[in-house]
């Protein structure tokens, strides 16, 4: 039980803290409204459950028999999210900018499933929490629900808060996409340096 609550607590921190997905939902609620944000919030969720799904077979065994192997992944994964900061920054004082376009799907998934957040969570942490290695499969469908789950709520109370208070940052757009460019940027950095 305290195993599970634990691996509750470590979801709700993972799904609130700043990363790749959140930042999508805030930008695109900010430029958008909830209904607009709702396709990439659900991408950025079968984005999990793909990452748990690979995670758990094929990408897992990948990682951990070869450190170089899960440091290109994580370099590859970094690169991407830096690429949609400069793709926001490029496009941020633009007519028609990436946030004014919107996070699809498509995008929720792939920042969901190239986030090297993920990678670690489920390669390094996920294990952890399954305590019966006869039951592994029952166990990872359980934990990797919670988690989306979690994930899902979280991001729409997120993006429902925001909407109430959109009409007020309207007039900072440009400034709302540059600052959300520079940190995809600095996140996408960041799986390079640790």
């Amino acid at each position: 039980m305290e195993s599970q609550l634990a691996f509750l607590a470590i979801c709700l921190a993972s799904a609130a803290s700043p990363g790749p997905g959140g930042l999508a939902v805030v930008s695109n609620s900010i430029n958008h409204n909830l209904r607009r944000t709702l396709p990439v919030i659900f991408g950025i969720a079968t984005g999990l459950m793909l990452a748990s799904l690979l995670a758990n077979t094929w990408l897992l065994a990948v990682i951990h028999s070869s450190e170089q192997a899960f440091q290109i992944m994580t370099w590859l994964c970094s690169g991407y999210i830096a690429y949609l900061g400069c793709k926001a920054l490029y496009y941020a004082s633009r007519e028609m900018t990436i946030a004014a376009q919107g996070y699809s799907f498509k995008n929720g998934v792939l920042i969901s499933l190239l986030n090297p957040k993920t990678l670690v969570f489920f390669g390094a942490l996920f294990p952890m929490f399954i305590p019966d290695q006869g039951h592994f499969i029952s166990y990872a469908i359980l934990l990797t629900l919670e988690l989306v789950l979690i994930t899902l709520v979280i991001h729409i109370l997120v993006s429902s808060a925001i909407d109430k208070v959109s009409h007020l940052l309207q007039h900072h757009l440009v400034a709302i996409n540059r600052a959300t460019g520079v940190m995809f940027i600095a996140l996408g950095i960041s799986g390079f340096i640790f």
